[in-house]
């Protein structure tokens, strides 16, 4: 991975992270909505073409914060 793209994949995952760990119930839509911001962004950015490791990974984060935001009541 080239140093732009670990740049790139090293942000949509930390964002995710942090809604994640998110404890706080009144930040955690504004963290879902950055994740859900940058992993879209990434996947704009690979058009796809990206290894299958990675694009796994954004499908993934996609499902999950959106079964945070459902159990969060969002």
């Amino acid at each position: 991975m080239a140093n732009s793209e670990n740049r790139a994949f090293a942000q949509w995952r930390t964002l995710y992270e942090a809604a994640v760990l998110e404890l706080d119930f009144d930040k955690l839509p504004q963290r879902i909505a950055e994740a859900k911001h940058a992993i879209m962004d990434r996947i704009e950015d690979l058009g796809w073409s990206g290894s299958g490791t990675e694009n796994e990974e954004l499908m993934n984060a996609l499902t999950v914060l959106g079964d945070l935001r459902r159990l969060a009541g969002q």
